[in-house]
């Protein structure tokens, strides 16, 4: 499996409306996408900083969900107004799942 670590900065005035965007528009949309395998958003409520991670089966299900897709780019499209700064975006790979 597959992983891709999205870190984004909120403002932590703003958390909770990011929070629902999440739920309500981009895990759906997520989970429509081919070898989708689970979504995290950890959150550090007094700083605003997050950490998102989706889950994928194989690389390419990974591959093809990247900043370049039209899927990520709807998903982060929505939260951007409510960054303090641009995302850093990782995928690697899983090598131990428990």
């Amino acid at each position: 499996m597959y992983a891709r670590v999205t870190t984004t900065q909120f403002s932590p005035y703003r958390l909770e409306e990011a929070i629902h965007i999440v739920r309500e528009h981009t895990v759906p949309a997520a989970q429509q996408q081919s070898g989708f395998k689970g979504y995290l958003m950890l959150v550090d409520r007094s700083t605003g900083k997050g950490l998102t991670i989706t889950l994928w089966e194989g690389e390419e299900d990974r591959a093809v969900t990247g900043p370049n897709s039209p899927y990520y780019r709807d998903a982060i499209g929505k939260v951007v107004p409510l960054l303090e700064a641009a995302p850093s975006v990782e995928d690697l790979e899983i090598v131990v799942q428990v």
